[in-house]
């Protein structure tokens, strides 16, 4: 049997889906992965697959909707052959173009069947995603957490970007993904700067992580926060380098976001903030340690794009004081030391 998993964005939709990949691969088959940009590392580092193809997708506006409809036609030999399409996305768009392009039966996160081709598992709805996933894949998941390789020549690149120390990983910035931009997941610099200063006090100094989009954000931290940053290395590299730094840190601090799924992939002890967004949904018990803001209207999304804040105030993340994140790293890294 041949069959294809489809998951195209974003980097951490796609490691929360990685469970369900993976107990799909080892069930037996031979399977391929279809993802767009973002989400194509991810499934390269997926032990058992027989390939990954790359599709330009999303692809917003009429030029990229024009680009897919012309990738789709000259992959049309890769993209057939398949006996089963396992498409871990609710858009009825995306699931008519898998079944376009493949004409297999899929199992989807759809609502209601779009033929008598799909059986569907509603994804848009409130729940653990990871294991909305593996109800699409019908597969059985023994772990939640997100599988993701990282390679010795990662691990020595860390090694020569952070030397030896003891390092606490911080992601400044976040709240963009391919399908939506929500500034409203970002937290203050002045107050990141709070705790790395709080952190450093115990021995430990921070190393920044992102994409170029928080370079901004990674630099008021590090200007706030002086010699408690042991480097910023936003834009600096890609996500198989940024887990790899990870490994060599004794926790992570950030917002909801690809690098927060990231750290829980390396195994890394992480503090994750949450203003519009809801841990129970996007994240396995015992994996991270939620701080949640105190605002009555969150969370306001969950399994779904961002409509924007209802409030118009975009508050909730404020709401989150130093102290509580504080709190909450002091009692990881104490039960660290502990053993």
């Amino acid at each position: 049997m041949r069959g294809l998993i489809v998951k195209t964005h974003a980097f951490g939709d796609a490691l929360t889906a990685s469970p369900a990949a993976a107990a799909l691969v080892s069930s037996g088959g031979e399977w391929t992965a279809l993802a767009g940009p973002s989400s194509a590392e991810v499934w390269r580092r997926l032990p058992g697959l027989r390939s990954v193809i790359e599709a330009p997708f999303p692809a917003p506006g009429v030029l990229g909707a024009a680009r897919l409809v012309l990738w789709t036609a000259a992959s049309a030999r890769a993209l057939g052959g398949f006996d089963m399409t396992v498409v871990m996305h609710a858009s009825p768009g995306v699931r008519r173009w898998i079944r376009l392009a493949t004409g297999a039966p899929s199992r989807s996160g759809g609502r209601s069947p779009l033929g008598a081709w799909e059986k569907v598992s509603p994804l848009d709805s409130p729940g653990f995603a990871a294991g909305l996933y593996a109800r699409i894949a019908g597969a059985g998941v023994d772990s939640f957490r997100p599988v993701f390789a990282v390679l010795e020549r990662e691990r020595e690149a860390a090694r020569g970007m952070i030397g030896e120390g003891r390092f606490l990983a911080v992601a400044p910035g976040g709240g963009r993904n391919p399908r939506d931009t929500v500034p409203e997941k970002r937290w203050a610099p002045e107050r990141f700067a709070d705790v790395i200063r709080r952190a450093s006090a115990r021995g430990l100094k921070a190393v920044l992580l992102g994409d170029s989009h928080d370079r901004a954000s990674a630099g008021a931290v590090s200007r706030l926060a002086g010699a408690a940053v042991a480097a910023d290395l936003t834009g600096r590299t890609g996500w198989g380098e940024a887990a790899a730094v990870m490994q060599r840190c004794r926790a992570f601090v950030g917002p909801d976001s690809g690098l927060a799924h990231l750290a829980c992939a390396a195994g890394l002890p992480a503090v994750v903030l949450f203003g519009p967004t809801d841990p129970d949904s996007l994240y396995a018990p015992g994996l991270i340690e939620a701080v949640r803001t105190d605002s009555p209207c969150s969370p306001c999304y969950s399994n779904s794009v961002f409509r924007g804040c209802r409030t118009g105030r975009g508050d909730c993340m404020f709401r989150i004081e130093p102290g509580r994140v504080w709190s909450t790293l002091e009692r990881i890294l104490d039960e660290d030391e502990r053993g």
